[in-house]
């Protein structure tokens, strides 16, 4: 007889099942023991599951799989709470503070910015190498 093909849910869950924690005598246990996973369904195991993102994505993180990790759901909330949104709110407030001081420093020359400018680079007035050729400089003067 041919066996059917395997679904994406089944292999995650294998998948999933394999990942290891350490235990009170720090030795390597399995994050759902095998006996309790024998009675569970692909879908449950997933469920029990969260994907975390390495780089968080409120700093610019992508959903790609390089930066995703899978955690079990309540280590997840336990990092997302105690490091992912301090980490988040510290670098908003940082930024919040360069942007002011930007402004701030940028009035005293008497320059004004745009809300969203910030940042932005000009072109430059005095061309970089090479300098002009020769026919151009006279259209300078002589000197």
């Amino acid at each position: 007889r041919k066996r059917k093909a395997i679904s994406g849910d089944t292999k995650l869950a294998a998948a999933l099942l394999t990942m290891l924690r350490q235990d009170e005598s720090g030795a390597m246990v399995p994050v759902i023991p095998p006996e309790h996973a024998q009675h569970m369904t692909a879908r449950e195991v997933i469920s029990l599951f969260h994907f975390d993102h390495v780089v968080p994505h409120a700093l610019g993180g992508s959903d790609a799989h390089h930066n995703l990790v899978p955690r079990p759901l309540m280590e997840h909330r336990h990092k997302t709470a105690t490091v992912d949104v301090p980490q988040i709110a510290k670098t908003k407030r940082i930024e919040a503070k360069q942007a002011e001081f930007r402004r701030t420093v940028l009035a005293k020359v008497g320059i004004e910015i745009e809300a969203g400018s910030v940042g932005k680079r000009h072109k430059r007035k005095i061309p970089s190498r090479p300098f002009p050729k020769a026919e151009k400089r006279q259209a300078w003067g002589k000197r």
